[in-house]
């Protein structure tokens, strides 16, 4: 479980302040989509930090800056960030300069600007705060979040999914294209503490032209016992986090597959994960049988589950895997992709993961006879057990998923 990392994170044990928004950034975004430091052709490096999911690209410039006697950080110094955020930007996506990126998981491959279809840049300020401050710049008509040291970790931890994170992005920027007036009394967590607590949104100030929000919302926040259990229960989740690193083990294309696992949010990820430990519950305390198999259909695409023992190099678990999504494909037809994951039928602390991706948009008639005739040969959900389960992000408190107390306290 990911925590939040006290004031002092950004000093210990020598490390420079990118690598610790690195080690932050690659928690949250995880380190297949992150790329430290990226250099253009001539050596000159892009900006600090570069994160590309998907379409998504998030430009990072880090600066650890120093108060001056009046309690502000030098304009200069400031605007220098800024500016060189802005010209990432342009060399990435006006002048298309070709960019290299490559990271401990992946080989060198050439950023293909043409697939990004958002951008978000990032002005992360490390010194120490500023009393009054702004969360948003703009500079050559970019709109760029400044991020302070204390936000940084705290957004970093509390949203820690891709999706999480520019869903947030786009709601801010979204809000501040009213130019309402907006004042806060502390740092922007407690911007983020009124989104969390509205849904996930701020359009309860549609109608509000002058706003004021108070400080203590943030720390209102972490105190409250449902929110407490939220935390609670989203420790499970970060097993599907375990499941998105193991996926290059299973997979030739496996950036492809961790990909598609890793657009789920967080509260996503906490019911994946219930299903899937359930489901191997189950297959591991079987007195009989050597293989237990699970679908679950969500919006926009169907999951597939096989706990099943076989030696390397795992053709027939494989190919199993493969024949179950292929009958999902046609048993639950509005989702076009299919995602199969396979592992041992015992729960054990080492284990191996196969997984399979089919990504069909279009399914036929002749598609549906094959379907249906595998489904006969191979017996596979031609009963199927049909269960249903629900679950809140913010569950009702009960003695479950109350934080537990130390009881040497």
């Amino acid at each position: 479980m990911n925590q939040l990392f006290s004031r002092d994170y950004f000093q210990i044990k020598g490390k420079t302040a990118e690598k610790i928004v690195h080690y932050l950034a690659t928690k949250t975004f995880l380190i297949d989509w992150c790329f430290l430091n990226p250099k253009l052709s001539n050596g000159k490096e892009l900006c600090d930090l570069l994160v590309i999911f998907d379409n998504i690209a998030i430009i990072w410039q880090i600066k650890d800056l120093k108060l001056d006697k009046n309690g502000f950080y030098k304009k200069t110094e400031v605007n220098k960030n800024l500016r060189q955020l802005a010209g990432a930007r342009r060399q990435l996506f006006e002048l298309k300069t070709p960019i290299y990126l490559q990271n401990i998981r992946r080989s060198e491959e050439t950023f293909d600007s043409s697939k990004i279809k958002q951008i978000f840049l990032i002005s992360v300020l490390l010194g120490e705060g500023e009393e009054v401050f702004s969360f948003e710049e703009e500079i050559k008509n970019n709109k760029i979040h400044v991020f302070t040291r204390v936000f940084t970790q705290i957004v970093l931890n509390e949203l820690d999914t891709i999706s999480d994170f520019v869903d947030y992005l786009k709601a801010k920027e979204l809000f501040l294209k009213t130019e309402k007036s907006i004042i806060i009394i502390g740092g922007e967590e407690e911007f983020l503490a009124h989104y969390l607590l509205n849904n996930r949104s701020f359009n309860n100030f549609n109608n509000s032209e002058f706003i004021i929000i108070k400080e203590g919302s943030w720390k209102n926040l972490q105190n409250d016992l449902v929110y407490k259990a939220k935390k609670q229960s989203d420790k499970i989740s970060y097993s599907w986090d375990d499941i998105i690193n193991r996926a290059h083990e299973g997979s030739e294309k496996y950036e492809i597959v961790a990909r598609e696992l890793a657009r789920s949010s967080r509260f996503q990820r906490r019911y994946l994960s219930k299903v899937f430990y359930e489901a191997h519950t189950i297959a591991h305390n079987a007195k009989s049988g050597n293989l237990y198999r699970r679908i679950m259909p969500t919006d926009g695409i169907t999951y597939c589950f096989l706990f099943h023992d076989d030696p390397e190099p795992r053709d027939y678990r494989k190919a199993m895997l493969f024949v179950i999504c292929w009958i999902a494909r046609g048993m639950f037809k509005e989702n076009k992709k299919i995602l199969g994951i396979a592992t041992e039928i015992k729960i054990q602390p080492i284990c191996s993961y196969d997984f399979v991706l089919i990504d069909k948009p279009d399914w036929t008639e002749e598609d549906q006879i094959k379907m249906e005739q595998l489904q006969k040969d191979t017996g596979i959900f031609v009963n199927p057990v049909i269960g249903y389960s629900h679950e809140d992000e913010y569950p009702q408190l009960n003695k479950k998923n109350l934080p537990q107390k130390n009881p040497d306290k």
